[in-house]
C-alpha cells in the first residue's frame, strides 16, 4: 500500500473512532442525565408533593383549600414532570427509559392532579399548564395499556397503599 492509501485508511479509521465516541459519549451522557431526573423524583420533597395530590383526591380536597405549602410542593411536584416530558420531547433522555421507571406514578398523576391542572389552567387562559408532563402522562398510559396492565386501577387513589410502594426507588 502506498502512502496515499495508508493516509485513507488512516482517515477512515480516525472518523470511525470519532464516531462511536461520539456515540459512547452520548449514550452516558443520557444515562447520566436519567439518573439525575429520577435522583431528583424520588427526594423527599417531590414524594410529599405527589402524596398531597393523591391524599387530596382522597379525601375530596380543593385547590383553594390547600395551604401555601402543600400548594407549593403538589406545583413543584407537577412541574417537575413537565421537565422530564421537556427532556424526553428533546431526546436528552429516552421516553422508553423513563416510562420503564415512572409510568404508574405518571399515570396516577394525572388523573389524581386533574383538578389542579384545571385549576391552573384557569390561571392561564387559553394555555394548558404542563404540557409536557400531560403529553408524558397520555404515553405512560398507553405503555401500560400495551403491556396490559388495567388502567383503570390507577386513575382513582389508591387507600391505604403507601405511594413509595408503587413509585420506582
Amino acid at each position: 500500500m502506498d502512502g496515499e492509501g495508508a493516509s485513507v485508511v488512516i482517515s477512515v479509521a480516525a472518523v470511525v473512532i470519532s464516531v462511536l465516541s461520539l456515540y459512547v459519549a452520548r449514550r452516558k451522557d443520557r444515562r447520566d442525565a436519567l439518573l439525575k431526573l429520577h435522583e431528583s423524583l424520588i427526594s423527599p420533597e417531590l414524594q410529599h408533593g405527589r402524596r398531597t395530590v393523591f391524599l387530596m383526591r382522597e379525601r375530596g380536597v380543593r385547590v383553594e383549600e390547600l395551604s401555601g405549602e402543600e400548594y407549593a410542593v403538589v406545583n413543584r411536584a407537577l412541574a417537575a414532570f413537565d421537565v422530564v416530558g421537556l427532556y424526553c420531547h428533546k431526546g436528552y433522555v429516552s421516553e422508553k427509559d423513563v416510562l420503564e421507571l415512572w409510568a404508574v406514578p405518571l399515570v396516577r398523576l394525572k388523573y389524581a392532579g386533574g383538578a389542579f391542572l384545571e385549576y391552573r389552567d384557569a390561571q392561564v387562559a387559553g394555555m394548558p399548564t404542563w404540557p409536557r408532563f400531560r403529553q408524558l402522562a397520555e404515553h405512560a398510559e398507553a405503555y401500560l395499556r400495551a403491556r396490559g396492565i388495567d388502567v383503570a386501577r390507577l386513575m382513582g387513589s389508591a387507600p391505604g397503599v403507601p405511594e413509595s410502594c408503587s413509585e420506582p426507588s
